[in-house]
């Protein structure tokens, strides 16, 4: 399959500040930009066929260039960058989506979560790990958690995709996104009986997927893996000091 990197990030944080960059891919680690990390990666994962950067193509450019077989100008929409991306392949195929910011992956991993994704026949595929894995390797690292019923997880930085799903849901899609922090909107959205039994941590994966699935109209899976680097996104300061320490490890 082919892979889509997200790279056109224009909010500044105190990270992009403190490094003097106006877009977090290309944040310098051990005199590479955080990007080219991915991006060698995906190169050395086997079920990854090309590669299409969404970013500003003239500062990426020289970084990685020659290795991916794309670079196109991104907006300030994280959906319509998505949507170039499919409409520039222009092909039913299923597209693994993923962010610019996770330089510990490795091209194993990406063929771990490819093949256990092959194992399901769905539309929309979603990585999410064990707490305790987490912690296990980088205890000190603080990161987002969910707690259901079957234990508390943390999502991934990437999904699998496929394109009907996200033609047909673009519009949901961008709503979802424009509004990510407004609570009232995701009430609305999946229900208050769902949002009462997450609250109560009573809710299943299961009940996840079906919900997920009934909102987009296709199947919806969660994958579980074992590699806690796919879940390190370099978004603080703190988190920049636990990847050169992990990488020098």
């Amino acid at each position: 399959m082919d892979a889509l990197i997200l790279a056109g990030g224009k909010d500044v944080s105190s990270l992009e500040n403190n490094h003097k960059i106006n877009n977090k891919a290309l944040l310098m680690i051990n005199n590479m930009p955080m990007i080219e990390y991915v991006v060698d990666a995906l190169n050395q994962a086997q079920e990854i066929r090309d590669i299409i950067v969404i970013g500003p193509k003239i500062d990426l450019m020289p970084h990685i260039g020659k290795k991916v077989s794309k670079i196109i100008d991104s907006t300030d929409s994280i959906v319509e960058n998505i949507k170039i991306g499919i409409d520039f392949l222009n092909n039913d195929e299923k597209l693994m989506i993923m962010t610019s910011d996770v330089p510990l992956i490795t091209g194993l991993m990406i063929d771990d979560f490819v093949k256990k994704c092959q194992d399901h026949d769905s539309f929309l595929y979603y990585p999410f790990i064990k707490k305790e894995l987490i912690l296990e390797k980088f205890p000190q690292t603080i990161r987002s958690y969910a707690s259901l019923k079957e234990g508390i997880f943390c999502g991934g930085n990437m999904v699998i995709i496929s394109s009907v799903l996200f033609n047909k849901n673009k519009e949901l899609l961008d709503e979802v996104f424009q509004k990510r922090k407004d609570v009232k909107k995701y009430v609305a959205l999946l229900g208050i009986k769902f949002i009462v039994k997450y609250l109560f941590k009573c809710l299943t994966i299961q009940e996840i997927e079906e919900r997920a699935a009934k909102i987009v109209g296709f199947s919806v899976k969660g994958i579980m893996v074992n590699y806690p680097e796919m879940m390190i996104d370099l978004d603080k300061l703190s988190d920049y000091e636990l990847i050169l320490q992990a990488l020098h490890n």
